[in-house]
């Protein structure tokens, strides 16, 4: 029998937690939201610089292999310039417990999330070794590249709420939460990366790679881990952790606004609007 995927789990959770709302209303206040918000600098900004580096390094690198199969690499430098974008936007469901003025509340919201990094500027200078008719050669390779890193996660998520003095009109409160993603969307992400460079030896003669490469490539991450099966892969599924100031308003005392900034894998600044029950 076919085991129930992640996301069919956390489905089934949600269904669960929302047919037991009448015995949550009856005990304090729940609020549905709707949010929207743009997402920035991905706080594993040096794990992603770092692995497109090495991809950039490794393009140059192994397109000379085809010429010199001998050829071992002596030390590479590689500059890189990276930037981001994207949005967030999610339904969520919050349970005070204290009811009309409580400040703690448990929080569950589904979130769609779309997450690109893009490297701007990408150069290379690479050191290399190879034997040319039997004599032992170094030369240089020097290029330069460009990339996106896009991926696009559905999630779910469970987060811890405290108000700072709710009975106030306006009022700041802050956030703490984690979410996942099923592994699919980890898998569905893409990279596009642009190379092109030189190789100089020693005796001034430069030759220009990749000869047979027309363009930009784009590979998912699950084709790239098929051709690398012994990458380092840290997660089997999209991790995400949430810690937010926030200021909420109200409007009436059944509809609520919303705005806050924090982390959300990267930098989140959304607003949104609440409707307590």
């Amino acid at each position: 029998m076919k085991r129930p995927s992640l996301t069919s789990k956390l489905l089934v959770l949600c269904a669960v937690i929302l047919l037991a709302t009448p015995a949550l209303e009856a005990k304090g206040k729940l609020e549905f939201g709707f949010h929207y918000g743009s997402w920035g600098i991905n706080i594993v900004k040096g794990i992603i610089e770092s692995a497109m580096a090495d991809a950039i390094k490794n393009q140059m690198v192994d397109k000379n292999k085809t010429e010199h199969p001998d050829l071992v690499e002596n030390y590479a430098n590689t500059l890189i310039s990276i930037d981001s974008s994207g949005y967030n936007y999610g339904f969520e469901m919050r349970w005070y417990p204290g009811g009309e003025n409580g400040s703690f509340s448990l929080g569950l919201s589904v979130e769609q999330t779309s997450m690109k990094a893009s490297i701007t500027n990408a150069s290379a200078d690479i050191s290399v070794s190879f034997r040319e008719e039997g004599v032992p050669t170094t030369a240089s390779i020097s290029g330069t590249g460009s990339g996106d890193f896009m991926i696009k996660p559905l999630s779910f998520h469970l987060s811890f709420r405290w108000d700072i003095k709710p009975s106030l009109r306006f009022h700041p409160y802050i956030t703490f939460g984690f979410g996942i993603a099923p592994g699919s969307y980890l898998d569905k992400g893409t990279l596009t990366y642009d190379v092109h460079g030189t190789m100089t030896q020693p005796d001034g003669t430069v030759e220009t790679f990749p000869e047979d490469y027309t363009g930009p490539e784009t590979k998912t991450f699950k084709s790239l881990r098929e051709e690398n099966p012994d990458a380092d892969v840290p997660f089997w599924f999209v991790p995400f952790i949430q810690l937010n100031l926030g200021l909420k308003g109200k409007i009436t005392n059944q509809i609520h606004v919303l705005v806050d900034v924090g982390i959300w894998d990267g930098f989140l600044l959304r607003g949104g609007i609440a409707v307590r029950i």
